[in-house]
């Protein structure tokens, strides 16, 4: 079976995806993967479609649209980058490309609109997969189903059911009174570990603190408020990771503070990391608790206000609402085993859920012709 995998194409939705595309290969099946040229290193040896712009030439356009409106601060400007921009400049290329690759199924991010739309024109299953909680903000939806209508009305096509959901979010995490749903298929996340070594600046004899506001939140200042903050605590060593496409000096004058460019968080966590001060991305969320590691999380937009809720409901860590009070609560969820145990037990049920070559192989058998 050929199989393609579609993504927003920016990291911290691409990257969920990747351990069962090569769960898919590993299997003798084939995959490729639509990323733009910025994206493409990031899929070691999947073959990858060229799925149209990268995602500065994406915001650029859809800052044109939307007047430059703050994405972080409502859904308009989220709802027509994934439901209007992204469509339009993208889907009648990956459609061409998905055709001559011969694909017979997608699985396609819960927030991206391009693979369902080329699932829909090829009449093929499509497969969702989700990077966190329900997309949200709840308002998001709606927004993006505005957008998304009457792009689907003229090109003359249905919207396709999905014949399942993989879902890495353990239930832990889940909102009080979560249901799964009758297609949902949990499934073990995995912290990008990249094709290679990356450097690693070595811990020191104190708490490492890894500061990072993940991926899709490039804003230096936001980064500098926080690590300023910590930095303050004469107990920990800070390790700040600043976010692909931002431009920030890696030299800092301060003894504890150490920047790094983008590494792969797999690898930055194997260095030994106490504690997690983040924006709360999913990503960034799921590598934390999969190593039981407790976070402080000042939420930015997205989805993030929700994870850091239920990360803070399931005892696992602290939202704050001012960067100043990160320090404070970096020195209550190292102090305090509370928070440490609850993300340990989080871990585990993480442990527990299937691999991905076992979701292939279930999909395989009982979700796809």
């Amino acid at each position: 079976m050929r199989v393609l995998f579609t993504a927003v194409p920016i990291h911290g939705h691409l990257l969920p995806l990747l351990p069962l595309a090569e769960a898919v290969v590993a299997a003798g099946d084939e995959v490729a993967v639509a990323a733009p040229p910025a994206l493409a290193g990031l899929v070691g040896r999947l073959p990858v479609l060229p799925g149209g712009p990268d995602i500065a030439d994406l915001l650029a356009e859809n800052d044109r649209r939307t007047g430059g409106a703050a994405m972080h601060e409502n859904v308009a400007p989220v709802a027509e980058l994934f439901a209007g921009t992204l469509v339009d400049v993208t889907f009648r290329a990956t459609l061409e490309q998905a055709r001559a690759f011969g694909a017979r199924a997608v699985v396609a991010d819960e927030y991206d609109t391009i693979g369902p739309m080329v699932a829909a024109a090829l009449g093929v299953p499509l497969v969702r997969h989700a990077i966190g909680l329900p997309v949200s903000p709840p308002a998001l939806g709606p927004a993006m189903e505005e957008r998304l209508a009457p792009r689907y009305a003229a090109l003359g096509l249905s919207r396709p059911r999905r014949t399942a959901l993989v879902d890495p979010w353990p239930p832990a995490l889940q909102a009080a009174g979560w249901t799964p749903a009758r297609d949902r298929l949990p499934i073990r996340p995995r912290a990008y570990a990249g094709s290679g070594p990356a450097e690693v600046p070595p811990p020191g004899s104190r708490p490492r603190v890894l500061i990072t506001l993940g991926t899709v939140l490039l804003d230096a200042a936001m980064l500098d408020a926080l690590v300023d903050a910590v930095a303050a605590l004469d107990t920990v060593d800070v390790l700040a990771a600043v976010p692909p496409g931002v431009e920030h000096a890696l030299t800092d004058a301060r003894a504890n503070v150490r920047f790094i460019g983008f590494v792969p968080m797999a690898q930055v966590l194997a260095s030994g990391v106490s504690a997690i001060v983040a924006a709360g991305g999913a990503g960034t969320v799921l590598a934390a608790m999969s190593h039981g590691i407790p976070m402080v999380l000042w939420p930015k937009g997205a989805e993030k206000p929700m994870n850091a809720e239920r990360v803070a409901a399931a005892g696992a860590g602290l939202v704050v609402d001012d960067p100043v009070r990160s320090a404070e609560a970096v020195r209550e969820v190292l102090t305090s085993p509370v928070y440490r145990l609850s993300a340990e037990r989080i871990a585990g049920q993480i442990r527990a859920a299937p691999e991905p070559d076992q979701v292939w192989r279930t999909l395989r058998a009982q979700r796809l012709p």
